[in-house]
């Protein structure tokens, strides 16, 4: 009995050790797809695409003000 049991644990390991690979597997190609799309707009490390996405962040809130600001202008001139 006592082998039954280890067989049995052993088994166990063994579905785990094969679902651990399949679920490695399947990151490492979600790894590789974000890095594709990371080339994509330029960027060649993560850290660099924190850098880029931190300036395009800022370009946005510069530009959502200056919007703003046109929108009020033009208001103001046409009376809306």
């Amino acid at each position: 009995m006592e082998i039954d049991k280890i067989l049995n644990e052993l088994e166990t390991i063994k579905k785990s050790i094969a679902e651990a690979k399949t679920e490695k597997s399947e990151c490492e190609g979600a790894l590789r797809e974000q890095e594709k799309t990371l080339k994509s707009f330029g960027v060649k490390s993560i850290a660099e695409g924190k850098k880029k996405l931190a300036t395009l962040e800022t370009q946005i809130i510069k530009l959502e003000k200056k919007i703003k600001v046109d929108f009020g202008a033009l208001k103001e001139n046409y009376e809306w």
